[in-house]
């Protein structure tokens, strides 16, 4: 695997490449983590395609603006990075948040997109829409990082009580102390906790309107989706596809067993599975 750095639409951007020329998938981890939550499924991955798992601007090593954490300039990000390696078209995995710039991506630029896989997430615009008592108590997060200032000053020097909170969601997770670690180390970084605060407001105020917009307009994602969720994780027991079937044309997916959020760290083997099928449907061989 090769670590680089590159800069893109006004960013330096921080990725790890492995795999041979031809074509390509990309990988877009979530929050709070980085593109290590992609360290058991990408070497198989590489065994067949050109692989990139970049940092988001505002996570890992990427570097943190003070702007730009909507997902459609992130999303340019990507396109951008695409442009700046010659890469044509790819397939966009996404995880969390990463899934989100996934979908955002394959609505702008759908001929660079060859499909798309989200794991473990709704469409934003419909959690907030459905946020009912059960909803806020597991988005809880969703609404704390809405309130100006005071998430900074209460997250600032309690990272690692922060993080431990979310990893715990999942049993076992936190085992691997050393991916542990450089979450942590990550997370502590300047401007860390700013950016992935902004990530969450600026979904909220800028992305939220605009796929609503989308929805009124009719507009919906054309490139095919693979979904992946966990049958621990809030979405489980969900009717997930259905409902991405209110915003995408072509879905499908499935629940994965005795699997929580980080559904590529937890069943990566299935993972691996399922997304090199996809692969090869939408890439070729």
């Amino acid at each position: 695997m090769e670590h680089r750095t590159v800069c893109v639409n006004g960013v330096n951007l921080h990725l790890v490449q492995a795999g041979e020329q031809g074509a390509a998938l990309i990988l877009l981890h979530g929050f709070p983590q980085t593109w290590l939550i992609w360290r058991y499924v990408l070497p198989a991955f590489a065994q067949r395609y050109r692989v990139l798992a970049m940092d988001l601007r505002g996570y890992g090593d990427s570097d943190k603006p003070a702007s730009g954490y909507d997902k459609g300039t992130m999303a340019e990000d990507v396109r951008a990075l695409m442009d700046r390696l010659e890469i044509e078209r790819a397939l966009v995995v996404g995880h969390d948040r990463g899934a989100r710039v996934a979908r955002r991506l394959g609505l702008e630029h759908p001929s660079r997109v060859a499909g798309v896989v989200l794991l473990d997430i709704l469409p934003l615009e419909w959690v907030y829409s459905h946020m009912d008592d059960q909803t806020a108590r597991l988005y809880w997060h969703w609404i704390f990082h809405l309130i100006p200032e005071l998430p900074e000053q209460l997250i600032r020097g309690n990272e690692e009580a922060y993080l431990q909170h979310f990893f715990g969601r999942s049993p076992g997770l936190t085992d691997d102390a050393a991916a542990m670690a450089e979450y942590l180390r990550c997370f502590r970084l300047p401007g860390a906790v700013e950016a992935a605060l902004s990530d969450y407001r600026d979904a909220y105020f800028v992305d939220r309107p605009r796929y609503l917009a989308d929805r009124a307009a009719g507009r919906k994602l054309e490139v095919p989706a693979l979904l992946l969720w966990g049958a621990e994780s809030r979405l489980g027991g969900l009717p997930v596809l259905d409902i991405w079937r209110e915003v995408a044309v072509d879905v499908r997916g499935e629940e994965v067993p005795h699997c929580g959020h980080y559904v590529p760290e937890e069943q990566p083997e299935l993972v691996i599975d399922r997304v090199l099928r996809f692969a090869a449907e939408t890439l070729g061989a």
